[in-house]
């Protein structure tokens, strides 16, 4: 290659690597600003991120605050309401077992209806609240479905005979008992039912009638189907699908012409549902409603404590030695007049603190205590027995709380607290025989062991 041809190529070869040079400066300048910019926006995201998480943290503790506040205010409420119905539900039950004649044996009769009608759409209200959020809780005791279908007939009996038309019921004799499930919900709902059918009934009749389903569900799985049937107006086809949505009835006349909340059947469908059952509705305008719920039950295929029995006022419970602790003395009242012929000896206390004191006093087999008293309530109350720091009372004593408050958290913080058992108000005297003769039983166990 010549002189001046090696030239040229350096040359070209220089230029090439300069210009190479500057393309990488430009370049790497690019990239180092594209970074920055990177960095600035990052960094900016950074912050937004953090600003939408703080404001997130803080609009759920707002939230849970709020949920904790509207528990606590229906958790009251529950209480405050459930406290006079106790007493109302519970005179008129001792009332209407003296067989009153005439017109004042009827008059009975609907105040405790009206108590139950307000006590069922109590129920409704706090159930409908604890369904949204997710803390509806579900019973397991065993109960006799007979029995308990019988009380919700014979409370409403007197309204469908005020209004002329006819009452009946039909029920197998040989359905399993006892059956283990939420005896109170299934009362929640035959309520919702049968108030519906008498409401929207003029002429003719409404009929329940209850069935077990053969061959269904799983091995210790008992099947009921309850069937409300009326002859009332019935429902319209495009009507069908809004009955059972909250609040909502066939149309506004519905409400003006027969009350109501709209809440029942709403309510009563998902109680059903989350279950496990299921609710159907079959109607014809002019001829009537047929209302269907299908709904499954354990059953162990024995009869225990006595659940079976239909005449509780037979119950053995004489000499058992209970401490009642309320803080209401129309309450105490109430408690006195349903074990007045038990031969039990009753002790009472207005309080937690009260309780204790009457407990190294006096030797007792059982406590029902209630849950929220002045000075000190049953919780802390309990919690001071299981600890042992209450002289001369043994800390295992068999401790059944008294409670108009029906919501999960309260329930969880009875049993924490080392509570046996619980009895809800209004109390039903049934439930409380069984429940005090299933202790009782326990106790005798217990002393046997020991002598």
């Amino acid at each position: 290659m010549s002189e001046d041809a090696y030239k040229k190529a350096f040359e070209r070869e220089r230029n090439a690597r300069k210009e190479a040079e500057r393309i990488t400066e430009l370049k790497s300048r690019e990239l180092f600003e594209l970074n920055s910019a990177l960095k600035l926006l990052n960094d900016e995201l950074e912050l937004r991120i953090k600003e939408r998480t703080s404001e997130l943290e803080t609009a759920r503790n707002r939230a849970e605050a709020n949920t904790k506040a509207k528990s606590e205010f229906l958790s009251m409420m529950s209480h405050e309401m459930r406290s006079p119905l106790n007493v109302i539900v519970g005179l008129t039950e001792l009332l209407d077992q003296r067989e009153l004649e005439e017109p004042e044996g009827g008059y009975v009769r609907n105040v405790r209806f009206s108590a139950l009608q307000l006590l069922n759409l109590i129920n409704d209200i706090l159930d409908l609240s604890a369904i949204e959020a997710g803390k509806i809780v579900f019973e397991s005791t065993p109960f006799d479905v007979t029995y308990a279908v019988d009380q919700v007939f014979k409370a409403l009996e007197q309204r469908a005979i005020d209004k002329g038309l006819t009452w009946a019921k039909s029920v197998p004799d040989n359905l399993p008992v006892p059956l283990q499930g939420d005896a109170s919900k299934l009362n929640q709902v035959l309520i919702n039912l049968l108030d519906n059918a008498i409401k929207f009934t003029r002429d003719g009749g409404v009929e329940l009638s209850l069935d077990q389903l053969q061959n269904r569900g799983n091995e210790g799985e008992v099947w009921i189907a309850v069937e409300v049937t009326d002859s009332g107006k019935g429902i319209s086809e495009e009507n069908m699908d809004r009955i059972f949505g909250k609040f909502e009835q066939e149309n506004t006349s519905t409400r003006r012409v027969h009350g109501g909340s709209g809440l029942g059947l709403a309510i009563s469908k998902q109680l059903i549902e989350l279950q496990g059952g299921s609710i159907s509705c079959s109607s014809e305008v002019g001829k009537g409603t047929t209302f269907r719920v299908e709904l499954p039950f354990r059953y162990e295929g024995r009869v225990s404590e006595d659940v079976g029995a239909r005449d509780w006022s037979q119950v053995n419970l004489v000499g058992l030695r209970l401490l009642v602790v309320e803080d209401l003395e129309v309450n105490r009242m109430l408690l006195r007049q349903m074990l007045r012929n038990k031969g039990i000896v009753m002790f009472e206390a207005e309080n937690g603190k009260e309780s204790l004191e009457v407990l190294k006093e006096h030797d007792v087999d059982l406590i029902l205590m209630d849950l929220h008293m002045p000075e000190m309530d049953g919780i802390e109350a309990t919690q001071r027995i299981r600890e042992g720091r209450v002289r001369r009372v043994n800390a295992e004593i068999p401790i059944v709380c008294l409670t108009a408050d029906v919501f999960k958290e309260t329930k969880e913080a009875i049993f924490s607290a080392g509570m046996n058992d619980f009895v809800t108000k209004p109390l039903e005297m049934r439930r409380l025989y069984q429940v005090l003769s299933h202790w009782r039983k326990q106790i005798d166990a217990r002393n046997a062991a020991l002598s």
